[in-house]
């Protein structure tokens, strides 16, 4: 079944799995297609498929959110091209057509392939990557934008704003413990300040002050060996390029030093594992 109708904008609603942020969707943000549609109509119908069970809607969108948004705005009818889709069809009709569109962010793809994968709809990334015939790299830059932390997303003016190109290496400074701290530290810092600087300054500041904290290294601190009544037996000290280690010489006789060179060099020619 295919049809294309006008219909009451109130009697739609968006389906569960559109991959819009709603939050992201006003007046302000749809100026340019409400001009549009005040001045031209509108000129490419939305998708939707009929609804059973719900006294409030007889239509369901699968994509649309903004024109439905404006649609209900201007209160006039809204153009639904009606077809009979299963969810796995409608998931692969969704992106198609928002990928189309230069207003669809990379952030709101990503959390819309995670979820995809949660459902499972599809069983892996690789599996999203036929489907769309995209590179499975690009699926997987995707979806590192929507594993970013809550904290380093709220340092953008809004998460419309992250490019492609940021996640993979925001995602590696996160997951790297050593840069961890320093990350959230400036994500917060810039999250305070009013007006916001431009995103791509945002990111700028972000990866450049961990990679400041990734140069400065702190050694750990010098490991001290124990017998099993406590008391010390030897130090180990590591240092950058070698690691030395320290024993009392009241502790070795000339045989005892003989044993422990003949142990260290055998467990340095073992083979590794």
């Amino acid at each position: 079944m295919q049809s294309i109708i006008a219909v009451n904008p109130f009697r739609c609603r968006m389906w569960g799995w559109h991959d819009r942020l709603e939050d992201y969707v006003s007046e302000e943000t749809c100026r340019t297609e409400i001009d549009s549609f005040s001045r031209h109509g509108q000129l490419v119908p939305v998708l939707g498929r009929p609804v059973t069970g719900d006294t409030d809607h007889d239509i369901e969108l699968i994509y649309g959110a903004r024109r439905l948004f404006v649609a209900r705005h201007l209160n006039i009818p809204l153009k639904v091209e009606l077809r009979a889709v299963s969810d796995r069809e409608a998931l692969l009709a969704m992106d198609i057509e928002n990928r189309h569109r230069a207003d669809i962010s990379p952030y709101e793809r990503g959390l819309s392939y995670a979820r995809w994968l949660r459902s499972g709809h599809f069983a892996s990334q690789e599996e999203i990557a036929r489907a769309l015939r995209v590179s499975a790299s690009q699926i997987s830059r995707l979806l590192k934008l929507a594993r970013l932390p809550s904290i380093v997303v709220a340092a953008f003016a809004s998460p419309l704003d992250i490019r492609e190109g940021w996640g993979p290496e925001l995602m590696e400074a996160w997951d790297d413990p050593a840069r961890r701290a320093q990350l959230l530290k400036t994500a917060r810092a810039i999250s305070a300040k009013s007006p916001r600087p431009a995103a791509h300054e945002i990111h700028q500041q972000l990866i450049s002050q961990v990679a400041r904290a990734q140069r400065v290294r702190v050694m750990p601190h010098d490991e001290v060996v124990k017998d099993a009544s406590g008391k010390p037996l030897l130090r180990v000290c590591r240092q950058t390029k070698c690691v030395n280690l320290s024993i009392p010489s009241a502790r070795l006789s000339i045989a005892k030093l003989a044993d422990i060179k003949r142990a260290v060099a055998q467990i340095l020619q073992r083979e590794s594992p």
